[in-house]
């Protein structure tokens, strides 16, 4: 039984893992850290641009829209504005 439930336990969190990509594809904004020494990234997770501001505030960096999409939602003009 309690093999059982180590399987399942197994099972769901490899599940929840795969589906965290998909649902972070679908946010319109997108943050690219400032690189420096430490490197850098992008991250695609904000839902307006004030929160992808808020994320980079005290780091720099830059927001813009999301081009994995597919189809830009609406129609802002502050694409690839520095913070």
């Amino acid at each position: 039984m309690r093999h059982l439930a180590i399987a399942i336990g197994s099972a769901v969190a490899l599940a929840t893992l795969a589906a965290t990509p998909a649902l972070a594809d679908k946010a319109p904004w997108c943050a690219q850290f400032g690189g420096g020494r430490g490197g850098g990234g992008t991250e695609c997770l904000y839902y307006s641009f004030a929160q992808c501001q808020a994320s980079l505030s005290g780091m720099g960096g830059r927001c813009f829209q999301n081009p994995w999409l597919g189809s830009a939602r609406g129609s802002r003009s502050n694409d690839g504005r520095r913070y």
